[in-house]
């Protein structure tokens, strides 16, 4: 039970960790670091480094598979309404409060066609684009997590290779600016990290296998640095399909499920109380960040010092923005819409 907390706080520590690459992702394109025409190089190490931060996208959606791949499934239709109670309805109170934040409040009927145009296209937030990918798995996951539990390890590798090398041919498609005709595959683009995490975890995967593959992602991200210098912008950017990008992100997710006690177990508590509110960490951080760039700040900041102060300040006001909609709006409305639910979570 002990090693099965501590493997838990890992997981929470990852959910954490990739939240923090979110915001840093976002507040990158808000700080001043180099100029692409007249500090070229500079230019490269800042896109580098959002290359890397982008692996967030992938994590979001490997943690979200992982655990969601193992349920059984027992009640199809509750579900789906549980994923639309504790996922669909904050999302739309969150997308809400930021239109009318954003454009005021009016009973006028083109206003709410407008917000209903932009919150079915992800446009009042762009970042909730992952919730609206995410629906589309959520409705095969029963299914799928039927498929994938009755495999053996050996077919399960197999699937991991097959998918592997089916996005390196995407890849090579984008790379000769030719028109991908195979979309047929069904872990076409971010279905394909839905599974990856629960792939990762039930192939029982050697230490040295592992290593292997947390090596792999560094040679993942040499591979995007070089193609950033050589091709800017024709691959490092493609996160949800490139091979150095899944690399990258099976590096991360390996390096720290596993030997993330190395933190957690030090920060155990800390980590299990703020892992609880990271959905709407998630949900809130674009509000906090309109705030500190649009309403606080007079200028521009610049250099990678403010970038780090600004994401932790972003951070942290989410995080008390989500801790008070958790216990006043969320919990309670938990108990309304899913009263046989003994415990509260996400």
């Amino acid at each position: 039970m002990a090693s099965e907390k501590k493997v838990l706080t890992n997981y929470n520590l990852l959910r954490i960790m990739a939240i923090i690459m979110v915001i840093s992702t976002h507040m990158l394109g808000q700080t001043y670091i180099a100029d692409a025409a007249t500090e070229p190089v500079r230019w490269h190490v800042r896109e580098i480094i959002r290359t890397l931060t982008l692996t967030c996208n992938g994590l979001f959606f490997m943690l979200s598979g992982r655990f969601i791949l193992e349920k059984k499934f027992d009640n199809i239709w509750g579900f789906y309404w549980d994923r639309i109670v504790k996922i669909g309805i904050p999302v739309f109170l969150v997308t809400t409060f930021n239109y009318i934040y954003i454009f005021g409040f009016s009973p006028d009927m083109a206003y709410l066609k407008n917000y209903i145009k932009l919150f079915l296209q992800a446009k009042v937030l762009g970042y909730l684009w992952f919730v609206f990918a995410l629906a589309g798995f959520y409705l095969a996951a029963p299914f799928i997590a039927r498929m994938l539990r009755n495999m053996p390890v050996s077919e399960k590798k197999i699937l991991l290779a097959v998918s592997f090398v089916w996005f390196v041919v995407e890849d090579l498609y984008h790379l000769e600016r030719m028109e991908m005709v195979f979309t047929s595959y069904i872990f076409y683009s971010w279905a394909f990290y839905c599974i990856l995490g629960y792939l990762l975890d039930t192939m029982e995967l050697s230490k040295r296998q592992k290593h292997i593959l947390i090596l792999s992602g560094f040679a993942g991200l040499i591979i995007s640095s070089l193609e950033e210098f050589y091709i800017p912008g024709q691959n490092a950017y493609i996160h949800d399909y490139a091979p150095s990008m899944i690399l990258m992100t099976v590096a991360v997710y390996i390096a720290v499920t596993e030997y993330g006690d190395v933190i957690s177990r030090r920060l155990e508590k800390i980590i299990n109380f703020v892992a609880r509110y990271i959905f709407f960490v998630y949900l809130f951080h674009g509000f906090t960040q309109n705030l500190i760039i649009m309403d606080i700040l007079t200028e521009t900041p610049h250099g990678y010092g403010m970038w780090i102060i600004l994401t932790a300040a972003s951070f942290c006001l989410a995080l008390l923005m989500s801790i008070a909609a958790y216990h006043i709006v969320y919990k309670p409305m938990l108990k309304l819409l899913l009263p046989k639910k003994r415990e509260i979570s996400k």
